[in-house]
């Protein structure tokens, strides 16, 4: 019996050194909830703000960020912006059908207006794509985006927030042989959404 607990503490803790941004996977599930449970139990009732950011810094998205961003900001007399907490962005069908001529990666500038509660009131493009389906998918993304609204010293304000997403195209090829793109397109995808392009 001794030997199975070794080797299930050995793979947790192996697990926790290969996959430390598992912690991240969702609010209430995966490998990290149970992290982020407990470090959140020892520092929620703190009056620590050095605490209650290093809680932030490791968990900024997690299930407890809402109350443990109201927590800093009142502790550390400060105000924190507003945050996309979640944002789900599908690459357009037309981007795929229309291929190179939009370039490799193109970026919507949205202005958001995010009430206290972190519902989103106003998506405006502040600056586009130069493509309206990046640009319609983008505001519909964030129309439906969890959010993280200002605090002011504790409490959540309205406030506005500039957010820029980005569309990456690659060829099909961009992993490595550059003879289908003559080296315009690039080899990794940093875009917030991607696709390979098949043609």
């Amino acid at each position: 019996m001794k030997q199975i607990g070794w080797r299930a503490a050995a793979v947790a803790a192996l697990l926790g050194l290969c996959f430390p941004a598992a912690a991240q996977i969702g609010p209430s599930t995966g490998i990290g909830a149970v992290g982020e449970t407990a470090a959140w139990e020892a520092v929620k009732n703190s009056d620590s703000a050095d605490s209650l950011k290093a809680f932030l810094d490791k968990y900024p998205k997690g299930a407890n960020a809402r109350e443990a961003r109201q927590r800093y900001s009142l502790a550390a007399n400060t105000m924190l912006p507003a945050e996309i907490q979640k944002i789900d962005v599908k690459f357009p069908n037309d981007a795929r059908r229309i291929g190179r001529s939009l370039g490799a990666l193109r970026v919507v500038t949205l202005d958001l207006l995010v009430r206290a509660d972190g519902s989103v009131d106003d998506v405006d493009l502040a600056k586009s794509s130069g493509f309206d389906a990046y640009d319609k998918e983008a505001q519909s993304a964030a129309r439906q985006a969890t959010l993280l609204p200002a605090v002011n010293r504790g409490k959540p304000v309205e406030s506005r927030l500039s957010y820029d997403v980005s569309f990456g195209l690659l060829c099909n090829r961009a992993a490595g042989n550059h003879s289908c793109d003559d080296r315009r397109f690039p080899t990794t995808c940093s875009a917030t959404v991607c696709e390979t392009l098949l043609r």
